[in-house]
């Protein structure tokens, strides 16, 4: 090869050098956007990111890196975390994207954490109804926390504690209790409001098992005190008014040689409650009509699994 076509080579390969480095420098570096689903909250305060908005001008695949500026790392397009803290925090939440070519992109969000429930915040009210109360294995019962509330907010989440090692989410749920023995399951339900608020309550479901055939169960009876207005309401029918009612089911009886386990209350507006007791109970009733009646019904259940129920009007008048 003489000498002036190895000049041409060599200054044909230093100038699609300089071309590629051209094409190099003019490479676009990606660009981080992501969203957060909360921007602040109370401890525990979980939030979930989306990186997918993230983009590269050169059409190259990214790869995702978080920094949740609690010490804490997290790789992935889409990602969830749980902040916790003791005192007000702010923490710094940046994602670093990277290009095939190594270019890299960056964006920041503050989240901002307080400890526990807001200052000033009133606590939710917990409330739930439950469609049995009682019945025999395996027993499935539905349940119902449309009457919690909250006066300055709403309910965020709503938690279940069934009282036999398992537990559920969600405003209405159904779980199936299963017994060896006639067992009394203590059901909890935990509402959080959405500035971190808190408040719990609890029925007791019945779940039976008969073990014999026997001769003869328990009789239910039960007395009531008249219906005592605790409140009474000026501006019906918009707002009830409140009353108090005493119920006594001491007269109720087992039969010979048995006792009595479980006194089962259904008061006639939608609530109920277990005792295992005979102690009396104090029931509010609420009413916006001039007169209204509600059915009362008490089931008593003995060690045999047997029952008996009675019912009767209660009538609250304004």
């Amino acid at each position: 090869m003489n000498r002036r076509r190895l000049g041409f080579l060599i200054a044909l390969v230093f100038a699609a050098g300089i071309a590629l480095a051209g094409c190099t420098l003019l490479q676009q570096p990606p660009i981080a956007r992501f969203t957060a689903s909360v921007l602040s909250g109370s401890s525990p305060l979980t939030v979930s990111f989306d990186a997918t908005a993230s983009s590269d001008p050169d059409g190259g695949a990214l790869t995702y890196r978080w920094n949740f500026g609690d010490g804490t790392n997290a790789n992935g397009a889409t990602v969830s975390h749980t902040f916790t803290v003791t005192v007000k925090t702010t923490f710094t939440v940046t994602l670093r994207v990277t290009d095939p070519s190594g270019a890299i992109g960056t964006r920041s969000q503050s989240i901002e954490v307080f400890p526990g429930s807001l200052p000033g915040n009133n606590a939710p009210t917990a409330r739930f109804t439950m469609t049995p109360s009682y019945g025999n294995t395996p027993l499935t019962v539905n349940f119902d926390a449309s009457l919690s509330s909250d006066v300055d907010g709403t309910i965020a989440s709503y938690g279940w504690n069934f009282g036999d090692d398992t537990t559920g989410s969600g405003k209405t749920i159904s779980h199936t209790f299963t017994a060896l023995v006639t067992t009394n399951y203590t059901v909890t339900l935990t509402v959080t409001d959405n500035h971190g608020g808190t408040a719990t309550t609890t029925l007791v479901v019945t779940v039976m098992v008969p073990t014999s055939v026997p001769d003869d169960g328990p009789t239910a009876s039960f007395t009531s005190s008249a219906p005592d207005k605790v409140y009474d309401s000026t501006d019906l029918p918009s707002v009830p008014s409140l009353f108090e009612v005493t119920f006594d089911p001491v007269a109720s009886v087992a039969a010979p040689g048995h006792e009595i386990k479980s006194f089962v209350w259904s008061f006639g507006d939608g609530e109920s409650a277990t005792l295992t007791t005979d102690d009396p109970v104090t029931h509010t009733y609420a009413s916006s009509a001039p007169s209204r009646t509600f059915v009362v019904t008490l089931t008593v259940i003995d060690d045999q699994g047997l029952s008996d129920s009675i019912a009767k009007n209660v009538t609250v008048i304004q």
